[in-house]
Order: C-alpha cells, then structure tokens, then sequence
C-alpha cells in the first residue's frame, strides 16, 4: 500500500515539473511578442545593427568600448609634395671651329666629364695662316688709304684749274672726281671689312665657350687637322641643368600654379634648393603624369645629368588645418569622432600626407578624434574616453 503511493506522488511531482517549465517558456515567448510588437510601433524603426528590437536594447546595460582620443588645434601649414626625378640638362651644345687649322694645344679640361670656366680657351689651332691673312687685310687697308689720297689731291688740283677757267662757275661732280672718292672710300672700307674679319678668324684659333660647363664627349687631340663647321665634341652649360619631376593630376592640383614654386632637392651629392620654371606640354602616354622642369639655385653643386633626386616641392599654404596622427584615419578617409559618448562617422578632407601627419581641413570633432583601428565599433556605439568615469 505505501509502495502504490509512493509511486503516485512521484507521478504527480513530474507532471507537476513539467507544467512549471510550459509556463516558464509561455511567459518568454510572451515577452519577446511583447517587445517585438512594441519596437515595431507605427515611426519607429527596430535598430538595423543589432538582431535585438531597440526598445530590448535600450532597456539592457550596453557595454562601452574604451579609446584613446586627439583633440588638435588649429594650425597654419603648406601643402608638401613628395616626388622623385632625374637630372638632365636642357641642350647639348657641340663643340664645332669656326676656323680651320691644325691643333697644337687642347686644354685637360677637355676631357669626358671635365668642368670649363667662362671663356677658358679649350684648344688652339695653328694660327699661321690667319695671322698671314690680318698681315694680307693691312697692307690692303694702307693701299686703300693710299689710294685715296692720291684722289684727294687729284681732287683738289681737278677743282683748282676749273675756278681758274670758270670764275664763278659751280664745280661740277665729275669736274670735282667725287666718284672717284666714293671708290676710294668704298675701297678703304672693304680693306678694314677684311682686316676686321682676319683678325677674328685670329682669335677663333683659341677655342672658348661663353658660359660655365662640363664635357659630355670631346675628340679633340693635338696634330689633329680641323676643319670649318666640323663637330668634335659636346658639352653642356651648368646653368641649363635642370631636374626633371613627375607629380600626378592631384599633386598639380594642389600645387597650382605650379610656376616658381620652391623645391629642395636631396641627392647623393646633399640637398640642393630649386625653382620650378615651367611644366611639360604633355601628359606621360604610360602613366598619366605630368614632369616639372626644376632649376637648380644653389651654387656649387655637384649635381650631374642622371642623378636620382627626391623631391620635395612646397606648395599652396592653408591658413587653417588640423594635423592629425596617421592611426586616426579610418576606411574610406573618414576618422571616428566622440560626441557625448557615441561613436560618429566623420569625412575627411586631406590636403597632405606629411612626415609629422595628416593636414586635414578644419571640422568640429566634439569630445575628440579616435586613435587607432577600432573594426568592431559602429556609428551610434557608445565608448568611454581613457581616463573618464563610465556612467
């Protein structure tokens, strides 16, 4: 008898567990109807970045996310461009007599890469035959001069006789042998013509250039026999060196106008300070850029054709910037902003990617700007300052 009941009880109290746990899952399933029906209400929208209703999400304690945050002033700066180019130079000058003779002297700058003055004499030429040639133009010139004064006194006895004959009388031209004159005086001006022109065919014996430069190629040597007009080298004015430099369309932007600009140039041989003179006529077919043609200003370099240079082209100043670390920026140029204590997106405008950081233009940041890479954080999340209180 107490075996049956027994047993009895221990029927009652499973089906008495069993009623207890189809209530306790009826009373959730209620209150997530609940919830649902009341974060679906007619205006309101249930919260896309969470697979909870809003109204659960507000009723629950979210969890903040601590970060680090800058808060800039604003400053003043110039837009820097970073590029790299080469050194060229603008024309190769041929080294071409403008006399013919055979060499009897060549300079040892004269040489594959030496270095000439202004007006240093490179090589001279035999200068027998011109110095024959100013000695022939002199004793033309004294013949002329000769000439002329036999017709002047010709001239005079002419005039003298015919006043004798005809008192009163005007003399006439032929009379007074002003044509002959005129030959005399055409005669004497052709003789210094000649004189003039022997003695610069002296001095082009001496070969000289009338800028600074450097030798690309000479063949040059002493014995040689050289003719008018017959090249034998090139050379380069140290003046028309120039830096040749790519910078993409958005570098030009930011540069514009890109005429004057100033530029240091840092190669092997140092750092040297240049000026933008002018800009290329074309676009590169291969990559889309355009070259800036750089001169040199600084005196004394030792900067050479096809020299490596990094360039650092100063542009446009910004009278109002921040500049922000590298790590604030987020995706897609935008940094994440803190204001009372949620999380928003905020876009960029950089005018600059420098060595101390980002120039960016001004915008109002509230609380502060994040550091670092947060990929867990959505706009609208809540995050604790370091070193501020949770609430």
């Amino acid at each position: 008898m107490f075996d049956s009941l027994r047993r009895a009880l221990s029927r009652v109290g499973t089906w008495l567990k069993s009623l207890v746990g189809i209530v306790q899952m009826l009373v959730v399933l209620v209150l997530l109807v609940v919830a649902t029906l009341i974060a679906c209400r007619p205006g309101e929208e249930p919260n896309a970045n969470s697979g909870f209703p809003q109204a659960l999400r507000e009723g629950m304690q979210a969890p903040r996310v601590t970060v680090a945050v800058v808060q800039p002033s604003v400053v003043s700066g110039t837009i820097e461009v970073d590029a790299t180019g080469t050194m060229v130079y603008r024309t190769a000058v041929s080294i071409v007599p403008q006399v013919s003779g055979r060499v009897e002297w060549v300079s040892p700058n004269l040489r594959e890469g030496g270095s000439f003055s202004r007006d240093e004499v490179l090589f001279k030429l035999d200068p027998i035959d011109t110095q024959l040639g100013v000695q022939q133009a002199k004793a033309d010139l004294a013949a002329a001069l000769a000439d002329m004064s036999v017709a002047n006194a010709q001239k005079d006895a002419a005039i003298e006789n015919y006043r004798i004959l005809n008192p009163g009388a005007e003399v006439p031209p032929l009379v007074a042998q002003e044509p002959q004159i005129e030959r005399g005086q055409a005669a004497i001006d052709r003789a210094k013509a000649r004189l003039l022109s022997a003695e610069l065919a002296l001095k082009r014996t001496e070969f000289s250039l009338p800028f600074a430069g450097k030798v690309l190629n000479s063949n040059v040597g002493v014995g040689q026999l050289l003719s008018v007009n017959q090249a034998v080298g090139q050379v380069y004015d140290l003046k028309e060196l120039e830096a040749a430099i790519a910078v993409s369309n958005r570098d030009l932007s930011a540069l514009a106008p890109v005429e004057g600009r100033g530029l240091l140039l840092d190669s092997n041989h140092g750092i040297v300070e240049a000026r933008v003179e002018r800009l290329s006529a074309e676009l590169d077919e291969r990559t889309r850029s355009a070259t800036l043609f750089a001169k040199v200003t600084t005196t004394g370099h030792q900067l050479v054709p096809g020299d490596f240079v990094r360039a650092r082209i100063f542009g446009q100043a910004v009278e109002r910037a921040f500049i922000l670390p590298e790590d604030t920026e987020q995706a897609n140029r935008t940094v994440w902003i803190v204001r009372d204590g949620v999380i928003r997106q905020q876009p960029l405008v950089i005018h600059d990617r420098r060595d101390d950081g980002l120039l960016v233009e001004v915008f109002e940041y509230h609380d502060g700007i994040v550091r670092g890479t947060m990929p867990n954080l959505e706009e609208g999340d809540t995050v604790q300052l370091v070193g501020s209180r949770s609430s």
